[in-house]
């Protein structure tokens, strides 16, 4: 049996590292035909903000929305979200458009 040696705590830190799971940003996505059933969209006059209200667990800061339409995707990125209390999984999210 051989002893490895680490210098400056290498190993440690690679442990540690092994059992920290990485938070990666979800893609959440729509279809146009939910609009107003499933979720809600508002834009703003000079589209550089747009609110999102909708019913979906685990949706996060940093999170990324993309709503099938007709005329291509909307891609959005989720900057600030306030869940509600009840139910607990609806959601009101700032969003901000995503240029392909």
């Amino acid at each position: 049996m051989g002893i490895s040696i680490y210098p400056d705590g290498q190993l440690g830190q690679w442990f540690v590292d092994q059992k920290r799971p990485a938070f990666r940003h979800r893609t959440h996505r729509y279809h146009q035909g939910q609009l107003g059933t499933e979720f809600f969209l508002e834009t703003s006059a000079d589209t550089s903000v747009s609110y999102m209200t909708a019913q979906s667990p685990a949706v996060r800061p940093g999170d990324y929305i993309e709503i099938a339409s007709p005329d291509g995707p909307l891609k959005f990125q989720v900057d600030e979200i306030e869940y509600y209390s009840d139910p607990a999984d609806m959601w009101m999210a700032q969003l901000y458009p995503l240029t392909a």
